[in-house]
């Protein structure tokens, strides 16, 4: 069930054309991994402290920014992908066959290696499929919920480490990616990146 809603997810982030259904779909990816990995938080109090952190920034936080900022700037909300519908339909398809190629015995549960694979490859994805830099904000969140979920399957010993780590991801992709997306919006309402092109010279 965890790994169908992880791969379902992952789809949505990928086929969606407004920022809000991706953020739903990686609202929910968020929020599924918080709940798988939520066990190992319990073992300490620093753990737990920043397991709470994370996952409010990562599930409450983020998102909200997100949302805030396409309702000032609506032109933000459609992602305007750079490949059609059928061919980010292959992408997710061959996502799904790479991710289920990819289990290396002895790590842990194969199939939640197949998924954790298969958010990076997500998220790697949404920077290549989407023009719109908002969109990329997102897929650095997806990348750090798929490291967060890399981290407790290959280090389920160390999760002081794992949460500061996705602590951080979140505050970067978050913070620092929605003010470069705020500097941009002046020069390009659209937030398409290849209007970056424009600025050389």
């Amino acid at each position: 069930m965890v790994d169908a809603t992880l791969i379902i997810a992952g789809a949505v982030l990928l086929l969606s054309t407004r920022t809000t259904q991706m953020l739903i779909g990686y609202a929910v990816l968020a929020v599924t991994v918080a709940v798988f990995i939520a066990p190992a938080a319990l073992g300490s109090p620093l753990s737990l402290a920043l397991f709470v952190v994370s996952t409010l920034l990562k599930v409450v936080v983020a998102p909200l920014g997100i949302l805030a900022f396409v309702r000032a700037n609506p032109k933000a909300g459609n992602l305007r992908p750079s490949l059609a519908a059928p061919v980010r339909l292959l992408v997710v398809v061959a996502f799904a066959l790479v991710a289920h190629g990819a289990v290396v015995p002895g790590l842990g549960n194969g199939t939640l290696q197949s998924v954790m694979v298969y958010i990076v490859l997500c998220g790697v994805g949404i920077l290549i499929v989407h023009r719109n830099l908002l969109s990329h904000v997102i897929g650095l969140l997806v990348l750090g919920t798929g490291v967060t979920l890399a981290g407790a399957l290959l280090a389920p010993t160390l999760p002081e480490s794992i949460e500061l780590g996705a602590t951080f991801d979140a505050l970067v992709a978050t913070f620092i990616g929605l003010a470069l997306v705020r500097a941009f919006f002046a020069h390009n309402a659209l937030l398409d990146v290849d209007a970056l092109r424009s600025l050389r010279g």
